[in-house]
């Protein structure tokens, strides 16, 4: 069940409908996991301040996944994932900052149960 979060200070009206949609294809393909078991949200109007500018457009992302993870993974879902952000966006790469978060099964539960057993 990875796991994608946007936070970004643009405003609701300048993130398309079909955002989460768009994005889905990249995650899959990046992250190697199937785009049905994604789950993404996008959080827009947000307060946010980089490098100490609230104004110029920008965008805090966190991306969890039970493996699939690793120093060369990370660089390319941060590469195409900031490239997407910053087409469909218009976020300078520069206003973007991503977070990976590889979990264990015993960290994620959907429906009450945790996904694996413990590791």
């Amino acid at each position: 069940m990875p796991i994608f979060k946007l936070f970004t200070n643009l405003p609701k009206s300048q993130i398309p409908t079909d955002f989460v949609n768009k994005i889905l294809p990249v995650l899959s393909r990046t992250v190697k996991k199937p785009a049905h078991l994604f789950i993404c949200m996008v959080s827009s109007d947000c307060s946010l301040s980089f490098g100490g500018n609230s104004t110029d457009p920008s965008a805090v992302a966190t991306l969890e996944s039970i493996g699939n993870f690793g120093v060369e993974e990370n660089r390319i879902i941060a590469k195409e994932v900031t490239e997407f952000i910053e087409k469909e966006l218009g976020i300078p790469r520069d206003n973007f900052l991503m977070s990976f978060y590889d979990k264990r099964g015993r960290d994620i539960a959907k429906g009450g149960v945790t996904r694996f057993p413990a590791t």
